[in-house]
């Protein structure tokens, strides 16, 4: 599994972040604290929204280790954001290391990350594909579980860009609705870990879900202040006050810098 951060707030580089923190997002690329294989070194992306009026986001992704990578570090430390993602990877058994493959995944105003898994992916992946409407079965370009569930969600929204919180947070939960019965049409037997993350700069959606309830899912973490708020696979800091853990089998949903938290059925 993977490691993200998302900001949204005022206006920072996205280095205080990305590099700065006691437990950045390089660190944990590194040495990850909360997850069994610390490692994160199967490449990086970013993606970002201008400060000026186009909508659209930048993004940068590379299959080389965020640490190692000067780019990054000359990216993050120049440009001046309210909203940014930052991914670092771990690519699944049987995932290519491609930048097709790096995360944020981007359509239109949406970026969108996974940390976790969908177990015997392999099993209901032609399901998935099968389903899909012509736009979103072309708009996937690379081979993981990740970008697939991405197209899930795009179908779910029409590939609306200006869809309304409740409708983002609809297709959230229909996304997931729609891979546990995918799931369950292949008799897969493992546990999907499901930490999906979305924005289109005005709104962001956060799930932390394990389809079995009987095991824990991927870690993630919310810092919130009157002018931003941090949400992220780990703490990135060790204040503890600063950070409230998400607990499982919610969706969180911020907007204006508040943050607001729905159930997620299992």
């Amino acid at each position: 599994m993977c490691r993200f951060i998302a900001y949204s707030g005022e206006s920072i580089f996205m280095n205080t972040l990305i590099f700065n923190a006691s437990n950045s997002l390089v660190q944990q690329s590194k040495k990850a604290k909360m997850r069994v294989n610390p490692l994160n070194g199967d490449g990086f992306g970013i993606g970002w929204y201008p400060q000026h009026d186009d909508p659209i986001p930048g993004t940068f992704v590379s299959v080389e280790p965020a640490w190692s990578n000067r780019n990054l570090g000359q990216i993050a430390s120049k440009i001046p954001t309210h909203h940014f993602f930052a991914h670092v990877r771990d690519a699944s058994v049987g995932m290519p290391v491609s930048q097709s493959n790096c995360h944020p995944f981007q359509y239109g105003r949406y970026l969108w990350m996974h940390n976790g898994r969908l177990d015997q992916f392999d099993l209901f992946r032609r399901l998935i594909l099968n389903d899909l409407s012509n736009k979103a079965f072309d708009f996937i370009k690379g081979n993981t579980d990740s970008e697939c569930a991405f197209a899930i969600f795009l179908d779910e929204i029409n590939f609306d860009e200006e869809a309304s919180l409740e409708k983002l947070k609809q297709a959230m939960k229909t996304t997931i609705s729609k891979i546990n019965d995918y799931r369950k049409q292949v008799n897969a037997e493992t546990n999907a870990f499901i930490n999906f993350a979305l924005t289109n700069r005005k709104h962001s959606l956060f799930t932390r879900y394990s389809s079995n309830a009987d095991i824990r899912p991927a870690s993630l973490f919310y810092s919130q202040s009157e002018n931003s708020v941090i949400v992220s696979s780990e703490p990135l800091s060790d204040i503890k006050a600063h950070w409230i853990k998400v607990e499982r089998s919610t969706l969180i949903s911020i907007e204006n810098n508040k943050v607001t938290t729905d159930l997620l059925t299992n």
